[in-house]
């Protein structure tokens, strides 16, 4: 069975925030050079970026946990003055205020989103509507992805092969390619990380864990068609209070890195910022598989949490093939 496909474009949430904030700032514009803050205006306490915006500064808060929050300053930048005899409390009221008025933009957009039909929505809209947005004091925009919204991504590595783009690939047709040389040791560290994710979920199916559409009691790891898995649909995630399931710091860290992967990936990197993002989601892998039991008792006793588990090895998998075979054009072995 042929998988589907998707752009990183449309899953990295990292771009997915950036346009819907350039979007809100297009739309916010004429608000806010009238209404309260047009006497700001004329004093210079807005940038002239107001008008078109070419950057977005947008980070990710790592809190530790699971949870997905990114943050930022864009509020700061349109209201910056340079020079020296500026009004403190003048440009915080221009902070707060262009905040607020991006900020109400982004949470109708939500609101919009929520309010459609989720089947007929592209991947980009589904996981937007699962942010929540929050002003704090000097004007910095939060944006929190839910349980509910990071348990949807997660699903979404499962079930999708993942695209880089023609930007990617054209880029890495001409680097260098003694680059890869040069990082042999490197570079296969990341294949045996994705055979050791193909061996579990194969071992996985075999011992009735996952069921996939291409599962046999016979073969091996090379013969199975990942992300064809048919049960669990979808992968248990959530906890019966609608929270994520994982408590364990491992599951936590993997989590973290398959989104800082994904954002890096989807910003068309060098071959030496892929090998270095990978190199990161492959020790993060191998914590958690050292951390966190999935076969043995965890089988009988906590079968929900060895299939959620499970997910995240699939959902590895899924981004370290798409890392290796369109980000550095190599083989992705299913077995070593």
């Amino acid at each position: 069975m042929k998988l589907l496909s998707t752009d990183i474009a449309h899953i990295a949430l990292k771009p997915i925030l950036i346009r819907q904030i350039q979007e809100a700032i297009r739309l916010s514009k004429e608000i806010i050079r009238r209404d309260k803050v047009s006497d700001l205006s004329c004093k210079g306490y807005l940038s002239k970026d107001i008008e078109q915006p070419q950057t977005v500064p947008l980070n990710r808060i790592n809190r530790g946990t699971s949870e997905i929050e990114y943050v930022s300053a864009i509020a700061l930048k349109l209201s910056r003055l340079p020079g020296e005899s500026v009004d403190v409390v003048q440009t915080i009221d221009a902070q707060t205020i262009v905040a607020q008025t991006i900020s109400a933009y982004l949470t109708n957009s939500i609101k919009a989103v929520g309010d459609k039909a989720i089947v007929h929505q592209p991947l980009s809209d589904a996981l937007w509507r699962n942010f929540t947005v929050k002003v704090v004091p000097s004007g910095w925009i939060h944006l929190q992805l839910s349980d509910l919204g990071l348990a949807s991504w997660l699903q979404i590595l499962t079930e999708r092969s993942i695209r880089l783009g023609d930007r990617l690939r054209q880029k890495n047709v001409h680097e260098n390619d003694n680059q890869l040389l040069r990082n042999s040791t490197r570079l296969f560290e990341l294949q045996h990380t994705h055979a050791r994710c193909c061996s579990q979920i194969y071992l996985a199916q075999q011992v009735g864990l996952l069921s996939s559409s291409e599962n046999s009691s016979e073969g091996s790891p090379s013969d199975l068609q990942f992300g064809s898995v048919l049960i669990p649909k979808p992968f248990p995630w959530l906890d019966s209070r609608q929270s994520l399931r994982f408590q364990h710091p491992a599951e936590h860290e993997l989590i973290s890195q398959l989104v800082a992967t994904v954002d890096t990936l989807s910003d068309a990197p060098s071959q030496l910022s892929i090998l270095k993002v990978g190199k990161s989601l492959s020790q993060n892998f191998i914590k958690f598989h050292a951390a966190c039991r999935v076969f043995a008792e965890i089988k009988t006793a906590e079968s929900e949490l060895a299939q959620a588990r499970l997910g995240l090895v699939l959902a590895t998998q899924a981004v370290l093939k798409a890392l290796l075979e369109e980000g550095l054009d190599v083989y992705a072995p299913t077995k070593l």
